[in-house]
């Protein structure tokens, strides 16, 4: 009998280098983590280096995007309204904006939004949170996304995956765990089999 004993590892103890496809050349490529010492001696930072060993293309800045809002006084019919942009790509200068009132439109200067774009599945592809490149190890099972960052992440879920026994870990919070977390369809025993010989491709 296959046992799994839950480590209580979480997602961020497999993110060191994720796998994903180069926006440039479509080949296998990563997203590397590295630990960055303050000046202080006493913390420290991580930068997310992308990049592609077959065509050398590089990215050491996080992707981030940009939400663009005010509350002005209409230039036409002096009614106050608020506005608020859908996320940009690029931070705006200036903003065209529509009045509710009168529907008027004019430019402005907004207040910025700054955030990191998230970890999503976008176009049925399960993307990274850095610079939002898909995964490399990913595959459609059932109309849900069974993804994994590297070879330690794949090792990790075809032990839990293949194991006919699955024991939580009292020593600390279970619901923290990558484990916990995983979607009911990678731990259902109808998907075993399905699941455990897409690891087994990915491993080679």
């Amino acid at each position: 009998m296959e046992r799994f004993q839950d480590e209580n590892k979480w997602l961020g103890h497999f993110a060191n280098e994720i796998f994903v496809r180069c926006p440039k050349c479509e080949s296998k490529s990563s997203v590397k983590r590295s630990k960055i010492d303050c000046e202080c001696g006493k913390c420290y930072n991580y930068s997310n280096v992308f990049e592609c060993k077959n065509c050398f293309y590089k990215l050491e800045k996080p992707i981030c995007q940009y939400v663009a809002y005010g509350n002005p006084y209409c230039n036409n019919c002096y009614e106050q309204y608020e506005f608020e942009s859908q996320p940009l790509k690029e931070k705006p200068e200036k903003y065209r904006a529509k009045c509710p009132h009168c529907s008027f439109h004019e430019e402005w200067k907004p207040k910025i939004k700054v955030f990191l774009q998230d970890s999503k599945v976008e176009d049925g592809l399960a993307m990274e949170q850095h610079y939002n490149l898909p995964l490399w190890f990913q595959k459609e099972i059932g109309g849900n996304v069974f993804w994994a960052y590297n070879q330690d992440h794949i090792d990790y879920l075809e032990r839990y995956i293949q194991a006919d026994l699955r024991e939580r870990n009292s020593k600390a919070n279970y619901n923290s765990s990558l484990v916990s977390r995983l979607p009911q369809f990678v731990k259902a025993a109808k998907n075993r089999e399905k699941l455990l010989k897409v690891l087994k491709k990915w491993k080679k």
